[in-house]
């Protein structure tokens, strides 16, 4: 069984690479320091004191967000040749890789490419037909903007306070009669974001709205099959683990 259907133990691997990755980068960085400057006549500016979104402006990492759907924030209508449908959505977690670019000590860029898949079930309104399922795989680009403040601040280590806000696009692989559509909508969320060096560890909650809207499928007929889902994920949980650079 794959290890990302233990999200806790993806978590803590991830976990243990990122910190051994950052034992490396601080070993250098010591090595890199204790060479001799004898023979050098120019007095270069000590980077170690310089704030870390200096050092350290662009971060990579992975990301992982917990998905759960409300009913009661979802609204769905679906048809296949004319006949109208009930349908409910499952919304898996989502797996992605996260980037981080800090413009200066309070505002920064991000941007998320991540992976979740979205199960729908499905039964005609007349009760003519059991219940069915297919699924959408849904691959998603969120950019936007951070806005935080720093509470506690040292030589190799700070911790942010963050809100952030942004736009989504991305494509649903539907794998059953309805064609592949693109998908839009917004994020906007708050978290907490601890930096050590080159590591970084950001957590907290987004909120993610999406909307898809299809006309077409692959028995198309009579322009009468649809597919609509718009749908808010309201604070999923999420956590990054990411490298400085």
């Amino acid at each position: 069984m794959s290890i990302w259907s233990y999200p806790s133990r993806a978590i803590i691997l991830a976990a243990s690479l990122f910190l051994a990755a950052n034992s490396v980068f601080a070993a250098s960085d010591s090595a890199k320091g204790s060479l001799p400057t004898q023979n050098s006549t120019v007095q270069k500016e000590d980077s170690s004191q310089a704030p870390l979104y200096k050092t350290h402006p662009i971060r990579l990492g992975l990301t992982y967000e917990f998905g759960y759907l409300s009913s009661s924030n979802l609204e769905t209508n679906m048809s296949r040749k004319g006949k109208r449908f009930n349908a409910d959505l499952d919304v898996a977690h989502m797996l992605g890789v996260t980037g981080q670019y800090s413009l200066n000590e309070w505002v920064s860029l991000f941007g998320v490419l991540g992976y979740r898949e979205i199960s729908i079930e499905y039964e005609p309104r007349d009760a003519s037909a059991k219940k069915e399922s297919m699924n959408s795989h849904t691959i998603q680009l969120q950019l936007g903007v951070e806005v935080g403040f720093s509470f506690l601040t040292a030589k190799n280590y700070q911790l942010r306070a963050i809100g952030f806000a942004g736009l989504m696009s991305g494509l649903n692989l539907i794998d059953d009669y309805y064609m592949s559509t693109p998908l839009y909508g917004y994020v906007r969320g708050i978290g907490l974001q601890l930096n050590l060096r080159h590591f970084a560890i950001l957590g907290g909650v987004r909120s993610t709205h999406v909307y898809w809207h299809t006309y077409s499928s692959d028995n198309w007929e009579n322009d009468d099959d649809e597919f609509m889902a718009d749908f808010d994920l309201m604070s999923s949980p999420f956590i990054s683990i990411g490298i400085g650079f």
